[in-house]
């Protein structure tokens, strides 16, 4: 007998060191994407810290890399308040849209408010005693890994349990938001959302009031309240929530806000732009393209058109999103000799899918040549004689492709 109790507290020990083993394991932070950091940062830490002796344009460069590839958890509060007067810089001074949002993006994420600019145009640091995770840069908490590079909203999808109500809280929550609907039906927007939030009180887990509340405030243009909902949705456990998500992408009601960069984040959305670059020859193809990519789930934006000649087909893809760049490459079956490089131009789009074939050339005038940062490139004169040769010699060669999509550099449409 005392032999089998020296068994059982062996095993039970054994069993304790097994789950503190695992527990410890857990609780060690994955530094995932500093590795990317190191390789993708350039001069990017010297400007980030020393802004004063940077342009604006490389501040806001830096940012985004940064964004892109940066893990946050490791640093100090000191050094997260002199990171922030680069971002407060490049939020209180970009003057694209997009680059404002990202550098408020990149304050969120290191939970340190935006500091003050002050007359003369200079950011006066003023930095908190402790981390404000909700800070006035939004309401959308962000903390950890880069944005584009490992999405945070992924590590709290599907993580609430939904739980059940009982079936008098189900028929008050079913019957505001009947009314809601009426309501919102009858453009009474403000009664609309007031019973959403009614139905929610008595069901908190009413997955179909929780979206229509999100994009009821998208529609009223309260891009903070819709976010936090579709955060908070995002959260759920459950198929319908998760579907709902999704639907999100190509929900109209959501125009508004579909290129905030949480809310791509947190529905997986991304601003795919088809682009005919081989005029009427090429029409039915990109009509194909398109038809293609939605019936995988990929929403396309726009269909647009090039005003030159494109003889190949090309990917460009804006910093972070090279991976899904090549994921509409595979879900098209473009051959392995296909261009896909990173957009160089300030631009709400993610993605563009660009078509091209030399046919086109049968049936247009255009003798525009391709473009070099605004140039035309070197040797072709104002025309795409030469070019084309090239193209005929080298019989569409991956070499000549890659050469073209090095130079292109903008797709006016």
């Amino acid at each position: 007998m005392k032999y089998l109790q020296n068994m059982v507290i062996s095993f039970v020990a054994l069993g304790m060191l097994v789950v503190l083993a695992c527990c410890a394991s857990d609780t060690t932070p994955k530094n995932t994407t500093m590795n990317y950091w190191d390789k993708k940062k350039g001069d990017c830490e010297e400007v980030l810290k020393m802004p004063h002796a940077y342009s604006l344009n490389q501040i806001t460069y830096c940012t985004k890399v940064w964004e892109t590839y940066r893990y946050v958890d490791d640093i100090p509060l000191k050094e997260r308040s002199m990171y922030a007067v680069a971002f407060s810089t490049v939020s209180h001074q970009a003057t694209d849209p997009y680059d404002r949002s990202v550098a408020d993006a990149a304050l969120a994420r290191i939970c340190i408010p935006r500091h003050p600019m002050d007359a003369s145009g200079q950011i006066r640091e003023e930095m908190p005693s402790e981390l404000v995770c909700n800070s006035s840069v939004g309401d959308i908490r962000i903390a950890g890994q880069a944005v584009a590079s490992k999405n945070p909203f992924e590590r709290m999808k599907r993580t609430v349990e939904v739980e059940e109500v009982s079936d008098k809280a189900e028929k008050a929550s079913n019957s505001a938001y009947n009314k809601a609907t009426a309501q919102r039906q009858k453009k009474s927007y403000n009664k609309a959302v007031s019973l959403y939030k009614d139905a929610l009180e008595s069901n908190p887990f009413n997955i179909q009031a929780k979206y229509d509340l999100a994009s009821m405030l998208a529609v009223m243009e309260d891009e903070n309240g819709a976010l936090r909902h579709l955060e908070e949705l995002n959260s759920w456990d459950h198929p319908v929530a998760e579907k709902r998500i999704l639907d999100a992408r190509s929900d109209p009601d959501f125009d508004n806000i579909r290129d905030n960069p949480n809310f791509k984040l947190i529905t997986g959305y991304v601003r795919v732009v088809v682009v005919n670059g081989a005029g009427n020859v090429g029409m039915q193809k990109v009509k194909d393209i398109k038809n293609r990519l939605e019936k995988k789930n990929i929403p396309v934006a726009a269909v647009s058109k090039s005003d030159r000649v494109e003889l190949q087909p090309q990917i460009w893809y804006r910093e972070g999103f090279e991976d899904y760049a090549y994921k509409i490459k595979d879900n098209l079956s473009f051959s392995q000799k296909v261009v896909v490089s990173v957009m160089r131009e300030h631009t709400n789009n993610d993605v563009l899918v660009v078509w091209g074939q030399p046919e086109a050339l049968e049936f247009t005038g255009n003798t525009s040549g391709p473009v070099v940062q605004g140039e035309r490139a070197k040797g072709s004169e104002n025309k795409l004689d030469d070019l084309v040769k090239g193209v005929e010699d080298a019989k569409k060669s991956a070499d000549h492709a890659q050469d073209v999509g090095k130079s292109l550099t903008d797709f006016k449409k």
